[in-house]
């Protein structure tokens, strides 16, 4: 029987050992992810419950992620106030402009409205963002006309009626003192909603009122003492 060489005995032996032990060694490897085989992000969308009777809505992952918005409830209460109070103002404009004689009045009035009517949209987008109940003078500011009696310096329907029979200079004068009560109600407002003021856009809002309004307060009050 012929004898294999001893050489290439060791080299066939050496080899399955070193593939048994290869073998073992890839076995014991972690598996690698198959290329272009996505895994789950951050951005995979999520079904989100609605709440009883409105339907599910589909969002990122991210958004699901992101802790709930907290809202103050001082931000909201000021808000719908404001827009009650500011849609008065836009009334007493309207009311007062075709009977207002002095040129410098009118021009303050229609500034009056044209400041507002913004500002009432902001505030009424920013509730809505953040299902919060907007009052309905946001769109339709003659729904302020009744008594708010404990809302600061808002005209009485009885006022209001006055302002709507006024004409010549007596339009002017009384238009100037119901608008100077009305912008010093609303500067009463400011300060209260600053001692409960959450979110900083509120706070700006609010901010930008109290010098809008505190410069025309002295205006209006020059232009009193003039005409009077």
């Amino acid at each position: 029987m012929p004898h294999m060489p001893f050489r290439a005995t060791t080299t066939l032996t050496l080899a399955a050992v070193l593939g048994l032990g290869l073998s073992g060694c890839s076995g014991d490897a972690d598996p690698q992810p198959v290329p272009g085989t996505p895994g789950p992000t951050s951005s995979d969308p999520v079904i989100k419950p609605g709440l009883p009777g409105e339907p599910n809505e589909t969002i990122s992952g991210g958004m699901a992620t992101r802790p709930a918005r907290t809202v103050s409830p001082g931000d909201v209460t000021f808000y719908q106030d404001m827009i009650v109070h500011h849609s008065q103002a836009l009334v007493m404009v309207e009311t007062a402009l075709p009977r207002l004689t002095d040129p410098q009045v009118k021009s303050l009035a229609s500034r009056i409205g044209d400041e507002q009517k913004p500002e009432i949209l902001a505030m009424t987008t920013w509730l809505e963002e953040r299902k919060q109940e907007v009052p309905p003078q946001a769109t339709n500011p003659r729904l302020g006309d009744h008594d708010h009696a404990g809302m600061p310096g808002m005209a009485t329907p009885a006022q209001m009626e006055q302002l709507a029979r006024a004409s010549g200079v007596e339009a002017d004068r009384l238009f100037l003192r119901l608008m100077t009560a009305h912008h010093k109600g609303a500067l009463t407002m400011v300060g209260t909603h600053g001692k409960v003021a959450g979110e900083e856009m509120v706070e700006e809002m609010a901010a930008d009122i109290n010098v809008t309004q505190s410069k025309q307060i002295s205006q209006m009050q020059e232009m009193l003492a003039r005409l009077s």
